[in-house]
């Protein structure tokens, strides 16, 4: 019995040891939100600048959309936090636009007509990181923890013009999401 319990106390002191050499720090926040941009809004930069190459870029929105639909994590509605069900997710993965639209026979009259697509993976633009930082003041090293990760489309006015992005939900990452504002 004490050549078991030898070897056993020996390893939760080894353990202990390297767990406290391995410190993330002090929090700095436990919350922070911030835009990263997948694809580059300008077109004459090199790839690496404000986005990800193509292959990753398809890698990382796959794994997202994946996240969101396979019921491991769970989803969020972007403004009121309430848990979506996979139904409303699969119905925030289509877009509906209102289209003006001519008729073919005369008078030519135009009408308003709403029509719906799936949202494509080239659709998702941009991502919206929810992090958790930590300072390490010993060494000076930042690490970050991902609490959740939010898709973001491009959104277009009637003329074509960028409106802006719009989230389409929070996939979380934690057991305990949101945090306490």
């Amino acid at each position: 019995m004490k050549r078991l319990s030898i070897p056993l106390l020996l390893s939760i002191i080894i353990l202990v040891f390297l767990a406290c050499n391995r410190k993330r720090g002090e929090v700095l926040t436990e919350r922070i939100q911030y835009d990263v941009n997948i694809i580059s809004p300008e077109t004459d930069l090199e790839w690496w600048v404000q986005n990800l190459e193509n292959n990753k870029r398809e890698i990382l929105v796959k794994s997202i959309i994946s996240a969101s639909q396979s019921g491991k994590n769970k989803v969020y509605d972007v403004m009121t936090m309430k848990e979506l069900s996979e139904k409303e997710i699969a119905d925030k993965s289509k877009r509906k636009q209102l289209m003006t639209m001519t008729r073919e026979d005369p008078p030519y009259e135009e009408y308003d007509s709403l029509v719906e697509y799936n949202i494509e993976l080239s659709d998702i633009s941009k991502v919206r990181f929810l992090e958790e930082w930590y300072l390490n003041e010993e060494t000076g090293l930042v690490t970050k923890k991902v609490i959740g990760i939010c898709p973001m489309l491009e959104s277009y006015t009637e003329a074509g013009e960028l409106r802006g992005h719009l989230p389409l939900y929070w996939i979380s990452f934690v057991k305990k999401f949101p945090l306490a504002q």
